[in-house]
């Protein structure tokens, strides 16, 4: 199993925007990749910091997928919308492999 993770820290003021966001993308890859995206939201430390995560059987199942949505005008809508609600610099991305 391969997990990948994003994590976003919201512009100040933000998260509201960010969680009706998340709502959307949660939706947009269960109806067209058939895929589950989880989201937190951190209790505590940085204000405004969240994760996203989505698991794959392989890590060529990753690939594709992100090859697919490269290519989505509607995925691309939801991205460009998220360049303005979370901070340039916040974005870290990470793939865990299960042992």
């Amino acid at each position: 199993m391969t997990r990948y993770t994003i994590d976003f820290r919201a512009v100040p003021g933000k998260s509201s925007e960010a969680m009706q966001l998340f709502s959307e993308m949660k939706e947009y890859f269960h109806k067209t990749h058939q895929k589950t995206l989880d989201v937190y939201y951190q209790a505590f430390g940085a204000p405004g910091a969240f994760q996203a995560t989505m698991d794959f059987e392989t890590l060529s199942e990753l690939e594709t997928l992100a090859q697919s949505i490269r290519r989505d005008p509607q995925y691309k809508s939801l991205s460009d919308r998220a360049r303005s609600i979370f901070t340039s610099d916040s974005f870290t991305t990470t793939v865990y492999y299960r042992l």
